[in-house]
């Protein structure tokens, strides 16, 4: 497959005049007198087949030029060290309170919203070589980003997050969304799904199952880091007494986690410091071997194209500006 494109190929049809200096010299009579007088000077000879030769250069490079030629998008294999991680963050009306459980406004910058959001984005700041999709949900799922090295753009999506987060915790969802981003990917590396949310609902047991099967088939890590308040339990450490699926989901559904037949590690954090910590600590887990294409955007040829048409053309005007279109007989 062709590296180069181009952006207007009608252009390249004027190749054919390329040649054309090659063929016919393009000499202008000039009068005189008497032929023999005429100098016979091989170097001038030699000259004129290099000005032939820039003439022909300079046409083609025009017309290169003018067809706008351009690199095409190259994908090139690299070997490094990372995972495939989608991150799955909760934007549910809950996420807008901060550690202590008090609600703020959707654009305030104590919530757990906005320092889980920020965290993250330090987080991809600082893996290079990993691929990240981006997954948000609360009542539904929403698909934000598929899986991708372009940190620009995974960044630019968290940074979308940033309004007020509505609606409940629904964690089955956005995990099977999650999910999903493997579902048609070799496994080229560590998959993983970051799952940060302050909580959930209960999870009905067919769909526990379908999500059992899927963590299986797609060998999918699970980190859960659960955001509490003051209000919250304590998943590693519940209470003994007056556990149910209504009023402490969060517990049950780290049992639930723990039965997924796949590496799974929940972290606790109940102030920004703990999540940043816990963050940290997933970053220094998965750092395997992993297999990726780095994408090399597409690159425009066309400056480049006329730099040099330039380079061959300013010396040929000044080649006829300098040339002699009259020859003088010394007065006798």
């Amino acid at each position: 497959m062709s590296l180069l494109g181009f952006s207007h190929p009608a252009w390249l049809a004027a190749l054919a005049l390329a040649p054309v200096p090659l063929i016919y010299p393009g000499r202008h009579p000039i009068p005189y007198p008497a032929l023999t007088w005429l100098p016979q000077e091989s170097r001038a000879s030699r000259l004129a087949r290099l000005r032939r030769l820039l003439t022909a250069a300079f046409l083609a490079t025009l017309a290169l030029a003018l067809a706008s030629p351009y690199l095409k998008e190259q994908k090139v294999p690299r070997l490094g060290r990372g995972a495939h991680i989608v991150l799955t963050l909760d934007r549910s009306s809950s996420m807008n309170e901060d550690f202590s459980g008090h609600y703020l406004s959707g654009d305030a910058q104590g919530s757990k919203s906005a320092v889980a959001r920020r965290l993250l984005l330090e987080f991809v700041r600082h893996r290079r070589q990993d691929l990240f999709a981006l997954v948000a949900f609360s009542t539904a799922p929403i698909h934000v980003l598929s899986l991708t090295q372009d940190r620009r753009a995974v960044e630019a999506a968290i940074d979308a997050l940033g309004t007020r987060g509505r609606g409940v915790t629904n964690i089955a969802p956005g995990l099977m969304m999650a999910l999903a981003e493997f579902g048609q990917r070799p496994a080229t590396g560590a998959r993983v799904i970051l799952l940060v949310s302050d909580g959930g609902t209960h999870i009905e047991a067919d769909t526990q199952e379908r999500l059992r099967q899927a963590f299986r088939d797609l060998g999918v890590r699970l980190y859960w880091i659960y955001l509490r308040n003051s209000r919250s339990i304590s998943v590693l450490h519940p209470p003994k007494r007056n556990l149910s699926e209504t009023s402490t989901p969060e517990y049950f559904i780290h049992r639930f986690f723990q039965t997924l037949g796949v590496p799974y590690r929940v972290f606790e954090a109940d102030n920004p410091a703990a999540l940043a910590q816990a963050i940290a600590t997933v970053g220094k887990l998965e750092k395997r071997p992993l297999r990726y294409f780095e994408v090399l955007p597409r690159r425009d040829l066309t400056p480049w194209a006329v730099t040099v048409a330039l380079v061959l053309g300013v010396p040929l005007l000044l080649w006829h500006a300098l040339e002699i279109d009259r020859w003088f007989t010394p007065a006798s």
